[in-house]
């Protein structure tokens, strides 16, 4: 049997997904296969960037991943890492909104957008007035809307202006780095977006639905199992551990792709590199960003193109600060806080974890370790972003002094925006790639930002690779 050859663009986490699961299955079903990956930085795994200093693990891109999407916790037990796992600290639980310059308990239901009742009378970030308007919901009458609206106007209309604003905005904020006039609520609220569909009240329906699971022992079984999870050693533990099961693999690290063709005579796809080097690849699967993808496919298919440059993406910045625990007055007595948007005027914080809380092994013993989000692409060096992110923070937190050590980490449109519509855009995609049975897409621009989601795209096409070659 011939040898196929599969070449791989883009070595984040997807990527790196597809690599591992081609190998695994071309081991398991014997199958001649020759993998590359081609990585144009000179660190793999794309935004996960972890930076081991003074005893400080520093996150430079995600620091952890959610549980309740399979695919991360599935991966991490394959590959034997299942006692690394790392949950949030169960002391550190609690989230805060900053909202008039206080920080205001977040009620902890809030967090997964499932119904707490208890919660929701006893918070202070809503007036009476907000609170019977969730509770009342029930009197509206079933919207007519079209295929999809913004997370503002749904939860608006189902929830109030105050729960939206004060509550919803700064979690997806936190989640999508993006806006609720614009985030789809069908792509980016699922499980809201289904109930809404059948019941006029999404919060007593979810409700229904909350008490049902536990009923049946779902909740019950997931309690024991932390929403969030990271790894020990930081989340380039898993980069690493992939690496370390693809020597089989061609790796190609610091060289880039230039343009990709398919070829008529064989009906493979000719791919060129900076350097000069050349493939004549069985499959291809891109696991770049978007805007990379439709670079590439521009002079093949420039509609496929088109709908890929669509896909709005935001820059990310993020700072984290290591103190003495004295120069900290604030108890930290939670994971963090996320910004209120009208609050986000004043500063430039978007939020900021509290990492020592969070993940305790973050720091060492008496030290006080805080991750800041900005709220907006700046064009000031580090030290001036330093100083401004620490003089917002100093009165929120009781700072005294300045940070022994900052890193600063800037990511240029690193968070695709799923916008209104964004499911017909996918689509169209879905359906231009018809035209390529060669070459797949795997991203977090698709159906998934997520850690756990881009494990399950680089899988899925690796999967859809392995059946094109029979």
């Amino acid at each position: 049997m011939f040898e196929r050859q599969i070449v791989i663009v883009g070595g984040g986490i997807s990527g790196l997904s597809a690599a591992y699961h081609l190998l695994k299955i071309a081991e398991r079903k014997s199958i001649r296969l020759k993998v590359t990956l081609v990585e144009r930085e000179s660190w793999w795994g794309g935004k996960i960037l972890t930076v081991t200093e003074g005893g400080f693990t520093v996150e430079g891109g995600p620091d952890n991943f959610v549980t309740v999407k399979p695919w991360a916790l599935e991966l991490c037990s394959e590959l034997g890492l299942t006692e690394r796992l790392l949950p949030t600290n169960p002391k550190a639980r609690r989230v805060f909104i900053l909202w008039r310059g206080k920080l205001h308990l977040l009620p902890h239901g809030f967090l997964t957008f499932s119904p707490d009742l208890k919660g929701l009378l006893e918070t202070s970030l809503l007036s009476w007035q907000s609170k019977l308007r969730v509770a009342l919901g029930v009197i509206l009458p079933k919207p007519n809307w079209d295929e999809d609206v913004s997370v503002g106007k749904f939860l608006r209309y189902y929830l109030g202006t105050e729960m939206t604003e004060r509550v919803i905005a700064p979690l997806m904020a936190g989640v999508y780095g993006g806006d609720i006039e614009q985030l789809s609520a069908r792509m980016t609220l699922p499980t809201l977006w289904q109930i809404a569909k059948l019941h006029r009240n999404i919060a007593w329906a979810s409700l229904v639905r909350t008490i049902r699971r536990k009923l049946s022992g779902q909740i019950q079984n997931q309690q024991t199992q932390s929403f969030f999870m990271t790894l020990k050693g930081g989340l380039s533990e898993l980069v690493e551990t992939l690496l370390a099961n693809l020597k089989e693999a061609n790796l190609l690290q610091k060289r880039s792709v230039v343009a990709l063709m398919p070829d008529g005579e064989t009906g493979k796809v000719a791919i060129r590199l900076d350097d000069g080097g050349e493939f004549l690849a069985d499959v291809v699967i891109l696991s770049t960003p978007a805007w990379a993808a439709a670079d590439l496919l521009r002079p093949i298919d420039g509609t496929l193109a088109d709908e890929l440059y669509t896909i709005p993406h935001n820059h990310a910045i993020t700072v984290s600060l290591a103190f003495e625990r004295s120069q900290v007055q604030h108890p930290l007595n939670g994971s963090g806080f996320l910004v209120a948007p009208d609050e986000q005027d004043e500063n430039l914080l978007l939020a900021c974890t509290w990492t020592s809380s969070k993940y305790p092994p973050r720091a060492p013993q008496g030290k006080v370790l805080l991750r800041a989000f900005v709220n907006e692409w700046v064009d000031l060096s580090d030290d001036e972003l330093v100083e401004e992110i620490v003089n917002a923070l100093r009165p929120l937190l009781g700072i005294i002094g300045e940070p022994q050590k900052a890193w600063v980490f800037r990511w240029e449109r690193a968070m695709p925006q799923y916008t209104v519509g964004h499911h017909r855009r996918i689509a169209r995609i879905s359906e231009r790639m018809r035209h390529w049975r060669r070459i797949f897409l795997a991203g977090n621009y698709l159906t998934g930002i997520g850690i756990p989601d881009c494990i399950r795209a680089g899988k899925e096409a690796a999967e859809k690779a392995l059946r094109v070659l029979g």
